[in-house]
């Protein structure tokens, strides 16, 4: 985003980075944030072969999974959640309580699933699977034949089956198109929490371990391919397709040749063999169509570049695959701009982008999924783009558990996109007041605060389980427009400055780890320098508003050349916040912050020139809709 000086100048003023009347309140900083971490590893190595006939995946592979917690693990829990996506499982039954038909009446060949074809293996031990949910069964338990000690590590062997449903949703199949998106027996986290091995339903979403794929695909000869990570061996297709331009750029040496002596299998006839390797990621997805159209292109990182403690590639790849009849809206290189444009833009919030290429591809179902290093989206808007591109960063490469905290990623990434497209109320605001600095807030219409009622009244804290959430719809709420207006609320608290230091901060110390509420708000308090417990709390785990009322309110002159106004303070919401208080003269606004922690108090404002108007919050920074009664002199 290209801010001018001027409304930066602003932003400063109406959002000042460190808050005096905060000085001095609650306790010191949380520094203790990686207490008790750690990160598992599950490196995988696959061999998938697609059977179009069955519309089928047939495949095989070893997980090499390394215990660095400090427990002795005596199980193993793996997802396949792929059996989300038929009769019988939670998800279905999720969308019959709610009223929703998609898979709960799926019958064969339609629905998807994913199923072992044999035992698997540790260590060369065949070992059974158990279904502690069933009939869903989304989740796989493995006991282990001996204890997995701290700094061990097992070799676990799958063979699998695995098909997308006909109805797409996060995958799905039509015709010779496939979307395969957590297709492979996925081991569950292991984390300070213990083993997360939730179910997959409706509203929540995923939660992967780090590791190393080395993903080999057998495909019929005409299929154009697009995966995490890079092609390393085999033709991916894309030469074949590309509407214009130069060669696409491979980056077959990104990580410095194939991870180990693996065999590449010889393809049957009328079948080809492409090799992909991906580093550092939580999980590997795939799409084919034999009608895939290719555009390509790269982001060339400016330099100098931020020093990070992993690999960053002068050059990032862009793959870009479309259908037929998507020329005039993909093509044209519009989705390739579009991507290398928020890849920019999220490189100035967070930092470097962690890996070597970042793939857009147009998959089946509306909407749009985000896995490391590609989206697969069912437009090519830009706003899209911008919030699945996020994601592989506030997801992705900040890798947090969407399944128990959605907001940390759905939220976030639903503000920054906003931010980008100067939509939030900071942006409005300082582009309103850059060019009449009398400018204030509308009061806002009766619809608008009709909508806030009803948002309010079935609202439930925002740091609820996903699965906890009454229904899909408040899910969708709270994590989604709710925890975008906290992060609002938040960047109102520190400042601006300040909220732009916090994410690059936060990036470069947990980028591709694990992070939840505590490393957050960790990041928070380091920048902002005073703690914001009460914050977090009243956001997080209690349903409210921020609404605060003006009371009386004195104006009078001391001498020529200086007005004082005094007014009372008194919060009546449930939210604290350093409510905004502005005294608009002749010539703008005069701004003054509120103390957060006072629920009664008096502030004085001394202006040089006559107040013609007090207002409480008038530039609409925080969530409080009951502006058009907080103000002097009042609305006739």
């Amino acid at each position: 985003m290209r801010t001018s000086a001027r409304v930066a100048l602003l932003l400063a003023v109406i959002c000042p980075a460190l808050l005096r009347a905060q000085r001095g309140t609650g306790t010191s900083p949380v520094s203790g944030d990686t207490i008790g971490y750690w990160q598992q590893r599950a490196n995988y190595d696959i061999t998938a072969r697609l059977d179009e006939e069955r519309h089928t995946v047939v495949a095989s592979g070893t997980l090499r999974y390394t215990n660095n917690s400090p427990g002795v693990l005596s199980e193993l829990y793996v997802h396949q959640y792929l059996n989300a996506f038929r009769p019988f499982s939670k998800w279905s039954d999720a969308d019959e309580r709610e009223g929703r038909t998609r898979f709960q009446n799926l019958e064969d060949p339609d629905f998807g699933f994913e199923r072992f074809t044999s035992r698997p293996t540790v260590d060369g031990v065949p070992v059974n699977v158990e279904y502690p949910g069933a009939p869903d069964s989304t989740v796989a338990r493995i006991a282990l034949p001996r204890p997995l000690r701290p700094g061990q590590t097992i070799t676990v062997s799958f063979a699998w089956e695995a098909r997308a449903s006909t109805t797409p949703r996060r995958q799905g199949r039509r015709g010779r198109h496939y979307d395969m998106a957590q297709w492979y027996p996925k081991v569950a986290v292991y984390d300070r929490g213990g083993w997360q091995h939730n179910a997959l339903v409706p509203a929540g979403e995923f939660y992967g371990e780090f590791g190393d794929f080395r993903v080999t695909l057998v495909l019929a000869s005409d299929q154009v391919v697009g995966a995490t990570g890079v092609p390393v061996s085999g033709d991916p297709g894309w030469d074949r397709v590309k509407q214009g331009g130069s060669a696409p750029l491979l980056q077959r040496a990104a990580y410095g040749g194939a991870r180990g002596a693996v065999a590449v299998p010889v393809a049957p006839a009328g079948m080809r063999t492409v090799v992909f390797e991906a580093k550092d990621v939580h999980h590997f997805a795939w799409t084919v169509d034999p009608e895939y159209r290719y555009e390509g292109g790269s982001y060339v990182r400016a330099q100098p570049r931020a020093k990070m403690s992993f690999p960053v590639w002068d050059t990032v790849a862009v793959h870009v695959l479309y259908r037929p009849g998507d020329d005039s809206t993909w093509g044209g290189a519009r989705v390739v701009r579009r991507t290398v444009d928020a890849l920019t833009w999220l490189e100035q919030v967070y930092g470097p982008y962690a890996y070597p290429q970042v793939s857009a591809v147009h998959r089946l179902d509306g909407g749009g999924t985000e896995f490391p290093m590609m989206m697969q989206n069912g437009s090519p808007s830009f706003e899209l783009i911008l919030h699945e591109g996020g994601h592989i960063y506030s997801y992705g490469i900040l890798a947090n558990n969407e399944w128990r905290a959605g907001w940390m990623d759905e939220g976030l990434t639903s503000y920054q996109t906003s931010w980008r497209l100067g939509t939030t109320r900071q942006e409005r605001a300082a582009s309103a007041l850059s060019t009449d600095p009398r400018w204030m807030a509308p009061d806002p219409a009766p619809a608008a605060l009709q909508r806030r009622a009803q948002l309010m009244a079935s609202a439930e804290p925002v740091s609820t389980s996903a699965d906890l959430f009454r229904s899909f719809t408040v899910y969708n709420t709270m994590v989604y427009n709710r925890a975008e207006d906290m992060y609002s609320s938040l960047r109102d608290v520190i400042g601006d400055a300040t909220f732009r230091r916090l994410w690059s901060e936060y990036y470069s110390r947990w980028a591709l780890k694990h992070v939840d509420r505590v490393s957050l708000q960790a990041s928070v308090e380091r920048v902002h320098g005073a703690s914001l417990a009460w914050f977090f709390d009243q956001w997080l785990d209690t349903v409210g508003e921020v609404q605060y009322s003006l009371q009386d309110v004195t104006v009078s002159q001391k001498r020529p050349g200086e007005w004082v106004t005094n007014v009372r303070l008194v919060r009546v919401g449930a939210y604290r916040h350093p409510m905004p208080l502005g005294i608009l003269t002749a010539t703008g606004w005069t701004f003054v912050r509120a103390d957060p922690m006072k629920d009664d108090q008096r502030l004085t404002i001394t202006t040089a020139e006559q107040p013609d108007l007090v207002r409480l919050d008038p530039l609409a920074l925080t969530d409080d809709m009951r502006a058009d009664s907080q103000r002097w002199p009042p609305v006739p």
